[in-house]
C-alpha cells in the first residue's frame, strides 16, 4: 500500500511527545552549551590574556571576533553537507571539532595559535547551529515544536552561565587555560551522547531509506505498518532555485533580518566584552566577570517563561515583547552611563548592572531562542539544511561585525556613543518583526511557505494553523 509522504508527515504532526522526543531535542541541542560556553569565556580571558600576550586593539578585536567569522563559514559549509549525508553525522562531527580545538586553544603559546584556535572552534560553533533546531523541528510534533527546539537556548544559556562562573572561580588564579580548556569535557560528553541520537525521519524518507525511516518514526510514535510504502515527495527546488521561490525568499530575508538583528542589537557585546565593560567603570577583574555571571545566571528563569509560551503566544509577539524589551533595556544603559560619568559613580555602576540584567532577560525571552526557532523551521525539508545554514551565516556574520568594530569603536568615541547606536538598531528590529513577521506557530514544516507566500506585506491580522492559514494584511506599494 502507498501512501504519500504528507500523510506520514500528518502522523508525525499530531503524535503525542514521548521520551524520545524530549532526549533526542536535549542532545541534539546539547551544541548549544558548547556554543554558550565557548563564546562566552572569551571575555574572561580576555582580562588576562590581553595583559599577558600585550594585544593591541585590533588583536582584541581578531581574537573575539574570529570566533564569529569562522562560525559563518562553518554554517555555510554545513547546510550542503547535512543535506548529503543527514543530520546525525554532522551533529557528531561537530563535538569532534568541539573538543580538538577547544583543547589546542587551552595549549596555545602565543597570540596567533590562540586566534587561530579560537577561530576554528568557531567552526564547529557555526556548523552546529545550522541544523540543531532544524534536525529537532524535522522530529516534533507540531504543537510542541517551539518549545523542543527552544531547547537550544537553555543549551545556550547554561553554556554562557557556566563560562561566568568558571571564569570568576578561575580569576583568582588567573588561569585563562584552564578556562579555555574546561570546554573539551562536555564536547567529549556530547559525542558519545549523539552517536546514540535516531537521524530525522524527514531526512530518511526525502533520500530514500524508507526501513530506516519507519524503525524511527515508530520510535517517534507514529503508527506505520511494514507493508505501507511512503511515496516521497517532488524535490522542486534547489538551492540555485530557493531565491526564486517568492515565500523562502520572503522567508529568508524576515528571518535572516531577526538573526541580524539579534546579534547586532548588542547580545554579545554585553557577553563577550561585559568585564571589559565593567573594568573601563571602574571594578576589578573578578568583580567585573562576577557582575556578568549574576546577570546572565538568571537566564534560566527566563528560558522557562519563553519555553512556556513560545506555542501558545508564538513567535511574532515574543519578538515585539523581546526587541521592545532592549530598547527599554538599551535607554537606561544610556541613562547610567550618563550618570556614571556626571561623577556619581555608584548609582552609575547600579544603573547599568540593572540594564544589563534586564537586556539579558527580555533578550532570552524573546529574541534569542525564538530567532533560532524560526531559523530551523521556515525552510523546506529538501533544502533545510542549506536554508538553514544560510541563515545562521547571516547571524554569525552579523555577531562578527558588531563584535569586531566595539573594541575600535570604544576606543575611538567611548562606550555611550556605541549604546546610542545599538538602541537606533534595537528600535529598527522592534519595527520590522511588528511590521512585517507573521506567525508560524502551529503550521506543519510542509505548508511553512504558505505563510510567507504574500511577500513583505504589513501585518494587521494573522491566524495560523495546519489546515487553514489565512491572514489579511495591507501590502506595501
Amino acid at each position: 500500500m502507498i501512501i504519500p509522504y504528507e500523510e506520514i508527515t500528518k502522523r508525525l504532526d499530531s503524535t503525542k511527545v514521548n521520551k524520545l522526543h524530549i532526549i533526542a531535542a536535549i542532545i541534539g541541542a546539547l551544541g548549544g552549551f558548547l556554543f554558550g560556553y565557548d563564546t562566552g569565556i572569551i571575555g574572561s580571558v580576555l582580562v588576562y590574556v590581553t595583559p599577558i600576550f600585550h594585544l593591541n586593539t585590533a588583536e582584541v578585536a581578531i581574537l573575539t571576533s574570529g570566533t564569529s567569522l569562522l562560525a559563518g563559514i562553518g554554517a555555510l559549509a554545513a547546510g550542503p553537507i547535512t543535506d548529503k549525508f543527514g543530520r546525525k553525522s554532522l551533529l557528531v562531527a561537530d563535538g569532534i571539532m568541539y573538543a580538538v580545538f577547544a583543547l589546542l586553544s587551552a595549549l596555545a603559546t602565543d597570540s596567533l595559535l590562540l586566534v587561530l584556535w579560537r577561530s576554528l572552534v568557531g567552526f564547529a560553533i557555526g556548523a552546529d547551529t545550522a541544523i540543531a533546531t532544524g534536525y529537532i523541528s524535522e522530529f516534533s510534533p507540531k504543537k510542541w515544536r517551539g518549545r523542543l527546539a527552544i531547547t537550544q537556548q537553555l543549551m545556550i544559556f547554561s553554556g554562557l552561565t557556566a563560562s561566568f562562573w568558571a571564569g570568576y572561580i578561575l580569576s583568582f588564579s588567573a588561569n585563562w587555560r584552564l578556562m579555555l580548556g574546561l570546554g573539551v569535557i562536555p564536547a567529549i560528553i556530547l559525542i558519545a551522547l549523539r552517536a546514540f541520537l535516531p537521524e530525522s525521519p524527514r531526512w530518511l524518507i526525502l533520500n530514500g531509506k524508507q526501513d530506516k525511516a519507519k524503525d524511527i518514526l515508530r520510535k517517534f510514535g507514529v503508527n506505520i505498518s511494514n507493508d505501507e510504502q511512503i511515496a516521497p515527495p517532488q524535490r522542486e527546488l534547489t538551492f540555485k532555485e530557493i531565491f526564486s521561490s517568492k515565500p523562502i525568499r520572503t522567508a529568508i530575508i524576515l528571518v535572516g533580518l531577526w538573526l541580524i538583528f539579534q546579534q547586532i542589537t548588542g547580545i554579545n557585546v554585553i557577553l563577550y566584552y561585559g568585564p571589559t565593560i565593567y573594568k573601563y567603570l571602574g571594578l576589578t577583574g573578578p568583580k567585573a566577570i562576577l557582575n556578568t555571571a549574576i546577570s546572565e545566571s538568571l537566564g534560566g528563569i527566563e528560558y522557562a517563561i519563553s519555553f512556556y509560551l513560545i506555542d501558545k503566544w508564538g513567535r511574532r509577539r515574543l519578538g515585539v515583547i523581546g526587541y521592545g524589551g532592549l530598547v527599554m533595556s538599551l535607554a537606561i544603559m544610556l541613562l547610567g552611563l550618563r550618570v556614571f560619568f556626571s561623577g556619581i559613580i555608584f548609582a552609575g555602576v547600579a544603573l547599568v548592572f540593572t540594564a544589563m540584567t534586564l537586556y539579558l532577560l527580555f533578550y532570552h525571552i524573546g529574541v534569542g531562542g525564538v530567532g533560532w526557532v524560526l531559523q530551523g523551521e521556515v525552510i523546506p525539508t529538501e533544502v533545510r539544511g542549506r536554508g538553514a545554514g544560510l541563515l545562521a551565516a547571516l547571524d554569525w556574520f552579523g555577531n562578527f561585525a558588531i563584535i569586531f568594530v566595539f573594541p575600535y569603536w570604544k576606543a575611538a568615541f567611548g562606550v555611550f556613543s556605541f549604546f546610542v547606536l545599538e538602541l537606533v538598531l534595537s528600535v529598527l528590529a522592534l519595527l520590522v518583526v511588528y511590521l512585517f513577521l507573521p506567525e508560524t506557530k502551529g503550521v506543519s514544516l510542509e505548508e511553512m511557505t504558505k505563510v510567507f507566500e504574500r511577500g513583505l506585506t504589513i501585518q494587521r491580522q494573522y491566524n495560523a494553523t495546519s489546515s487553514n492559514i489565512y491572514y489579511t494584511e495591507k501590502r506595501i506599494k
